[in-house]
């Protein structure tokens, strides 16, 4: 008997993001369902890490061996550490209203520029408006499925702007965290 072994492919991936505001996860259907109005950035990521929470182990050593000649000895379980999303994203055309601008998520609202008929929106770092953000990594290959979320998840970084090359696009790095509590993976388990 051959075992076959999936392979994701890149073209078999979806990344969304929301305000976690905007989504409500519960026991009543798959991950990927919650982001049904989401704005998937699929098109403009790549390089995409995501980091699950580690839960850290040290060993106390204590006094004695046991039955088997061994030191005695118990774990000290340290609680789970932060989840991350990283990645880098092309820079585009992005408008403040369509939902899908980091800047928004990492910066909270920003301000309507001139404040009676806007035709700019201006963010700045640091003002205490951050807003909680909601991440879903689909894999799917219409058999396989695996769904990763980052539920509450805040921007923690929007790296540098650069521009590939002479010939090239402008883009940007992106990481976010969420509590351990708030992350998600999900394995389709029948079809």
């Amino acid at each position: 008997m051959i075992n076959i072994v999936k392979v994701w492919k890149a073209r078999e991936s979806t990344i969304k993001i929301d305000k976690a505001s905007d989504i409500t996860i519960d026991e009543s259907a798959a991950l990927d369902t919650f982001f049904n109005n989401a704005t998937a950035i699929t098109a403009r990521v790549r390089n995409v890490t995501i980091t699950e929470p580690e839960g850290a182990v040290d060993k106390i050593d204590l006094l004695g061996v046991d039955a088997n000649n061994f030191q005695n000895c118990e774990w000290d379980e340290k609680p789970f550490g932060l989840a991350r999303i990283s990645g880098t994203i092309l820079m585009q055309e992005d408008k403040p209203a369509s939902g899908d601008f980091l800047e928004m998520l990492a910066f909270g609202t920003g301000t309507s520029i001139p404040s009676d008929t806007p035709t700019h929106q201006r963010f700045q770092a640091g003002d205490g408006n951050r807003t909680p953000a909601a991440f879903l990594v689909n894999l799917d290959d219409g058999t396989y499925e695996v769904n990763i979320v980052l539920m509450n998840a805040l921007i923690t970084k929007l790296g540098d702007r650069r521009i590939s090359s002479a010939d090239g696009f402008w883009e940007q790095d992106f990481e976010a965290v969420c509590k351990p509590k708030d992350f998600y993976v999900e394995l389709k388990i029948s079809s």
